[in-house]
């Protein structure tokens, strides 16, 4: 079974550009993002040459699929140090289709906001050429910040020294704007590093969100889901989720509540939501991301910043 970092490969009938021997094609998950969140590219690789291709450690084996990706100014973006991808152990036999999804950021260093222009391109050494896909543009942006407070890091180590200083947080919920789609973001961060980059929801006409920071500094988020029904979440300084369930109103209308003496945040009103029966889950068609990442950290010497939990690979991957 394929080891390699980041690489997912799915078996499907689809229709693909034929370029010679191999048909590619490219797409991207989405076309805007915000800076540090995960990048999903999907190459779709049809094998016309009715023989096998194994890509091995064998020198009549060797393969590589690759990604070029250059900014606006057409600079090439540097692979990130001891990152390197691997698809050694894939097989396409003849005629079979394989869609293999990669976090281009994974790979790449693509934390400067701007335009981005991502191409795809794979060799064999059955092969007489290399083939590539066209180019796909995507941007990268910070988001527009509708909320943000600092907060105390808590010292909840006691083996910590006294002489530690710790340096605050910052909680900002942006929002990032993708054709009809207003998505909102939480960004946990300080002066030196971003934490996490965690996709909270989407703009639901005018509902409002509400938020709240406990007495340990985690925060508390009530996302609407529609008019009635709502996502509570709650995250820790971390960002490692510590709350998901939904609620809806029934009688009174779920909020949340922080009590002024002892700083503890809790969810009151409304009743359980169900899913499939109170509302659709927002979660239907999203993949889990350790299914598509894995943690060998053998394999490579830089870890770039990527989000927990589930990823929208969009609808065509």
């Amino acid at each position: 079974m394929l080891k390699s970092i980041g690489l997912f490969f799915l078996t499907v009938c689809a229709t693909v550009t034929v370029s010679a021997q191999i048909g590619m094609e490219l797409m991207l998950n989405r076309s805007m993002y915000i800076q540090h969140e995960p990048i999903y590219a999907c190459v779709t690789l049809k094998n016309d040459t009715a023989r096998p291709l194994l890509f091995g450690k064998h020198p009549q084996l060797q393969g590589y699929l690759l990604f070029e990706v250059t900014d606006q100014r057409g600079n090439i973006m540097p692979k990130r140090p001891g990152m390197e991808l691997s698809v050694r152990g894939l097989v396409l036999s003849p005629g079979q289709i394989k869609r293999l999804i990669v976090p281009i950021n994974h790979y790449y260093s693509l934390e400067r906001t701007g335009v981005y222009r991502v191409h795809a391109y794979v060799s064999h050494s059955l092969l007489p050429h290399e083939y590539k896909t066209k180019d796909l543009k995507f941007f990268v942006e910070p988001g527009v910040t509708v909320w943000k407070q600092t907060v105390g890091v808590p010292e909840l180590n006691p083996e910590q020294e006294a002489n530690t200083v710790s340096i605050d947080r910052t909680y900002s919920i942006r929002t990032v704007t993708d054709g009809s789609t207003k998505a909102y973001y939480l960004v946990i961060a300080d002066s030196k590093k971003t934490y996490a980059v965690i996709r909270i929801g989407k703009a639901i006409g005018h509902e409002p969100y509400m938020v709240q920071v406990d007495m340990l500094s985690r925060i508390h988020l009530l996302m609407p889901l529609s008019p009635k029904v709502f996502q509570y979440l709650a995250f820790s300084i971390d960002g490692k989720p510590i709350a998901n369930e939904y609620r809806k109103t029934s009688g009174t209308i779920p909020m949340l509540s922080r009590n002024p003496d002892t700083g503890i945040v809790s969810l009151i009103g409304g009743d359980t939501a169900r899913a499939g029966v109170d509302f659709t889950d927002p979660n239907i068609g999203l993949v889990k991301v350790d299914e598509l990442l894995s943690d060998n950290a053998s394999e490579t010497t830089a870890a770039p910043k990527v989000s927990s939990g589930i990823v929208d690979l969009g609808k065509d991957l």
